[in-house]
């Protein structure tokens, strides 16, 4: 592939020492050759971009390879969407390879390493500034957003960023979930409360319920709070990292008062912690077992809650409190169908990307209700309409951030939660572990 002057392959690159670090593994990503949303990925040489590769009437056929995880109905319907494309692209086959959740990020970093990886994949958001750095990426912005049949301005634009390097797309969210805080009503119209709005009616709240209820515990968290803290932060006008990113600012007193805030429900038996003060490990089942009344948590629980748990289903409502003067803010996690640099067929890969996450493709998938649209479009329908967990996380949408601080985003979270254990097991206090754990990041960065 031949570099234009505005590829990520013309920068500087991570060494592959460098870029195993980040990543965290002894795998690395293949440095591959060119991308940009100023560069070519083929559509321009009179080949058809939503098609494949193959020269019209030519009997080559062009493979292309997809990966993703998966079980049941997202397994499915993605294989029912890679064969429909296989079967209307002409001259285009699909191959699918799944690969179990938890074994699928250290794969899909073997396969780059030895230049095998699949030409379409799943992209977790959190793994894509690492990729998008070293040129390991086809970039597919422009393209698309000059496809007459494709809408990419459809897709939210904080969903889009985590997916974007130096102004070019690289990666279309298939979907997403905020974290909001479900809470049980039966619980609040016993305790005679209203939902929180804010931290102080949280506590208030959380008092109430323990006081007028046999919950053990008014509401759970985790002895590292990934989906607690960061959006406390945010709301209370702290950040992670600075603007530009070059700095750890978590030592700063806003991220210190969203950490007291957090502890002090843990030390006051308001919160209790998941595995340790619960015997239950996440919100659904613990909920329904009347432990707790509140939990903040995302889509993934709403089929389980809907499914499993229909009369506790029934009763859950979802919000977001934020501090007295502070900002709407919470986290959100999203990922993506990519394509590699090194793909062999990129109009292909690129026609495949825009059939998964057309308003056609991605509504086949997230009807189901596992998880939220990243097209407004979708997220307008009526559908939602009667689906009240669904729709009430699809209102924090627009305030949710991805968990995603650059290529060191593991590094970078799993030292933050570090030391947000060690306050709630009470080895240090909020101060000591936030200005710890900026330290610690600013060494690393």
């Amino acid at each position: 592939m031949t570099n234009s002057s505005n590829t990520v392959g013309s920068q500087s690159r991570l060494s592959r020492r460098s870029l195993a670090k980040l990543i965290g593994t002894g795998a690395v990503v293949g440095l591959a050759g060119c991308s940009g949303d100023g560069g070519s990925t083929g559509s321009g040489d009179g080949s058809d971009s939503s098609g494949g590769d193959a020269t019209e009437g030519s009997s080559e056929t062009t493979t292309l390879t997809a990966a993703s995880w998966g079980e049941g109905v997202e397994r499915e319907i993605v294989t029912e969407i890679l064969n429909s494309y296989g079967n209307s692209a002409e001259g285009v086959e699909v191959e699918y390879q799944n690969t179990p959740y938890d074994q699928y990020s250290q794969n899909l970093q073997t396969q780059f390493a030895g230049n095998e990886e699949p030409d379409v994949f799943y992209l977790i958001s959190d793994e894509a500034p690492t990729f998008m750095r070293n040129g390991a990426l086809l970039s597919v912005g422009s393209d698309l957003r000059d496809a007459d049949d494709y809408d990419l301005d459809d897709i939210l634009d904080n969903l889009l960023e985590p997916f974007t390097y130096e102004g070019s797309v690289y990666g279309i969210p298939k979907d997403f979930t905020p974290v909001g805080l479900f809470y049980n009503t039966n619980h609040l119209e016993e305790a005679g409360v209203s939902a929180p709005e804010t931290w102080s009616e949280l506590r208030s709240v959380l008092e109430a319920i323990g006081e007028s209820t046999d919950v053990d515990y008014p509401m759970a968290v985790g002895s590292q709070p990934r989906n607690t803290l960061i959006q406390l932060i945010l709301q209370n006008g702290g950040n992670v990292l600075s603007e530009d990113g070059s700095e750890a600012v978590v030592g700063s007193q806003e991220a210190v008062e969203a950490m007291a805030f957090l502890n002090d429900l843990v030390e006051d038996d308001l919160a209790g912690i998941y595995g340790s003060d619960l015997d239950s490990t996440w919100a659904p089942p613990a909920m329904d077992a009347e432990t707790i009344s509140m939990a903040m948590t995302g889509a993934w629980s709403v089929s389980t809650l809907e499914q499993e748990y229909s009369d506790l289903y029934e009763a859950t409502e979802v919000g977001m409190p934020i501090p007295e003067g502070g900002e709407e803010a919470t986290i959100s996690f999203t990922t993506a169908w990519a394509a590699s640099a090194n793909t062999d067929a990129p109009d292909a890969s690129l026609g495949l990307i825009k059939a998964l996450t057309d308003e056609e493709g991605m509504w086949d998938w997230v009807s189901t209700g596992t998880a939220l649209p990243s097209r407004q479009s979708l997220l307008d329908r009526d559908f939602y309409d009667d689906r009240h967990l669904l729709s009430g996380l699809g209102d924090l949408g627009d305030v949710a951030h991805p968990m995603v601080f650059g290529p060191q985003t593991p590094m970078i979270l799993d030292t933050i939660m570090n030391e947000a254990e060690a306050v709630l097991t009470g080895d240090k206090d909020p101060e000591t572990a936030m200005t710890d754990a900026e330290r610690q990041i600013n060494s690393e960065l």
